[in-house]
């Protein structure tokens, strides 16, 4: 009996040292958009002055990448809250926290044109920068599918951001969402 403990234990410890270290509960992003789907998927994706961005923890075992919410609790309208978040660490410190949000109120099927007195925003913050949208070009959220019996928010959208202290801007293209808006 005591042979076969060994044994079983050896052979873990064999497998898990030969093994390359992944973050399953959040894995690394491929460099590509994930398909604009409408089934709840749990995707995320945009293209950031071209680039691939989709979110990402590493070693984020207690954090969601992506959170979204469709808070029905609201008196005159609803709330449509989209979350992305990436992040890594070096040494245990956050070495890189990008964050994309989007906050529509009153959402609704279609284009929905988003206007501070609609009271929605869209933002973009990477390290050390604060980044909103710029008033003055396009910037929409095309929202797909707005599901409340299977609790499934889908979407595209796209803008430009602006950093004042920064002096940068960030072109968003390309973006879609497609989540269960329940959690």
């Amino acid at each position: 009996m005591k042979k076969a403990i060994f044994t079983f234990l050896g052979f873990t410890l064999l497998l898990s040292s030969s093994c390359e270290k992944k973050n399953i509960f959040n894995p690394e992003p491929p460099d590509e958009l994930p398909p604009a789907t409408m089934t709840g998927a749990n995707t995320f994706g945009c293209l950031v002055n071209g680039e691939v961005w989709r979110p990402y923890i590493e070693g984020g075992i207690f954090e969601n990448a992506l959170n979204v919410k469709h808070d029905r609790g609201w008196v005159d309208c609803d709330q449509l809250h989209i979350s992305a978040i990436r992040k890594s660490h070096e040494d245990g410190v956050y070495v890189l926290h990008q964050e994309i949000g989007i906050n529509v109120w009153c959402p609704e099927l279609g284009i929905n044109n988003i206007t501070p007195s609609k009271g929605a925003f869209l933002c973009f913050k990477p390290s050390g920068c604060s980044y909103d949208v710029d008033t003055l070009s396009p910037y929409t959220i095309n929202i797909t599918r707005l599901d409340t019996i299977n609790n499934i928010a889908s979407g595209t959208f796209e803008f430009t951001a602006i950093s004042d202290e920064c002096q940068d801007t960030l072109r968003i293209t390309e973006g879609r969402f497609d989540a269960d808006s329940s959690l």
